[in-house]
């Protein structure tokens, strides 16, 4: 599938490769953390490290082709010796190459269009959503067209992916593609509603091994003056065709997040996550609760954060009444830099 992407890749940029434009941003972004957690009043983690670092390259090969490399690296929690390494993006945009206005085509390492993960910008340190409770990967490989609606009424994207995600390269391929739409429409001013749909299978050796995801997403962004609400619902349905002896499991995710801006340096944020593994079991979920505030030390000359202090406490209650609460303190420092070489 990779080798098949390449090609299409170097074809595409044969074809394109007009008025090469030898430009390339290089951006940097660091996220110090320290992390402090108990259960039961027990401490259960008093860390600090590097939890993760972003090396990107942003290549302006054209007037019609860009493209974007990431690397994601982190000091060691996993058993690692010292860090550890993924390549997060590797994808080249191509407008003006397909014949509808205002789009482009996307092919290689690329985000994932569902919910609310692929303009996640961190506003709590916690993932998101979707990423946090496993609905999709961030970034997959794989080919899309995105673009805008008529009169700048919305976005759109239509994509197929491996569905491996970016953490298990070439470790869960299968024979099925992974399909994807999402839209986002703005009626009004300072609102926005959207939703997204993916239909994911896993096919292992065995027949009896298929499994079929239906997954959607729903979401509602409301803006007023300095204050923002921003509403979500996630549904995964896992279903079993070829096993009869396996029942269809439902989980969902409802996540609320009110944020107010008190000045151009001061941002506070609130967050409440319900999940639920398996809509047919009670008391087998938990919720999260989270409070913080976001403290921008430093911005660029075009007002975008270069330096940021950020501070989350959160909760996560259990339905179980036997399962402790856990209580969890990170504070974080992000510092981020970007030159443009020519």
């Amino acid at each position: 599938m990779k080798r098949s992407f390449l090609i299409i890749l170097l074809v595409i940029v044969a074809i394109t490769s007009t008025n090469l434009m030898a430009e390339t941003k290089l951006k940097m972004e660091l996220w110090n953390r320290w992390t402090y957690q108990q259960v039961d009043g027990d401490v259960t983690e008093n860390e600090m490290a590097v939890k993760r670092g972003y090396f990107r390259l942003e290549p302006q090969l054209t007037s019609n082709v860009k493209g974007r490399f990431n690397v994601d690296f982190f000091s060691d929690n996993g058993g690692l010796d010292g860090a550890g390494l993924k390549l997060k993006y590797a994808y080249l945009d191509f407008k003006n190459l397909i014949p509808i206005k205002d789009a482009k085509l996307t092919v290689g390492l690329m985000k994932t269009y569902f919910g609310t993960i692929y303009d996640w910008s961190y506003p709590t340190i916690d993932k998101d959503p979707s990423d946090k409770y496993k609905f999709v990967s961030s970034t997959d490989y794989g080919m899309g067209v995105s673009g805008y609606l008529p009169q700048g009424y919305g976005t759109y994207a239509v994509a197929v992916y491996n569905g491996e995600g970016y953490k298990k390269t070439g470790g869960d391929i299968n024979t099925d593609m992974n399909y994807l739409a999402n839209l986002r429409v703005s009626p009004i001013t300072g609102l926005t509603v959207g939703g997204s749909y993916m239909f994911k299978t896993k096919n292992d050796s065995e027949a009896n091994d298929r499994e079929e995801y239906n997954m959607m997403a729903g979401m509602g962004k409301f803006a007023f003056g300095s204050a923002t609400l921003t509403a979500q619902y996630l549904t995964k349905t896992t279903s079993y065709p070829n096993d009869n002896t396996m029942d269809d499991v439902s989980n969902s995710v409802i996540s609320l997040m009110p944020m107010y801006k008190i000045n151009n340096k001061i941002e506070l944020v609130a967050r409440y996550d319900m999940y639920d593994p398996n809509t047919d079991v009670d008391d087998d979920g938990y919720n999260t609760t989270i409070g913080g505030v976001n403290y921008y030390l430093a911005r660029t000359s075009k007002n975008k954060p270069k330096l940021m202090l950020q501070a989350n406490y959160q909760i996560k209650s259990y339905e179980d009444d036997n399962s402790d609460d856990e209580s969890t303190m990170m504070v974080q420092l992000r510092w981020i830099f970007s030159e443009k070489i020519k």
